[in-house]
């Protein structure tokens, strides 16, 4: 196992009668690939390079969302087969 990082967007619900028990989606794919880095600055470069997109992608999942909450890099264990897989 190899420790990567993962994107993950938490979503904000201004009424919270509405938030979801799940308020957060894990990004796991780029153009068809697993999306995930080897390193935190990686990911975080990944992050700021890709904002407004991940914002998107976010209010796409969560349509009755207010804003998004926050966008973090998550530490994971993925077996990784080669090195373009996880």
């Amino acid at each position: 196992m190899t420790k990567v990082f993962i994107i993950a967007i938490v979503m904000w619900w201004s009424d919270m009668t509405q938030t979801p028990l799940n308020d957060a989606v894990e990004v796991k794919y780029l153009h068809g690939e697993p999306l995930y880095f080897l390193t935190e600055e990686e990911c975080f470069a990944h992050i700021d390079e890709n904002l407004d997109a991940l914002t998107k992608f976010g209010k796409s999942e969560f349509p009755t969302a207010h804003t998004v909450k926050s966008i973090l890099c998550v530490p994971e264990e993925r077996y990784i087969n080669n090195k373009d897989e996880a």
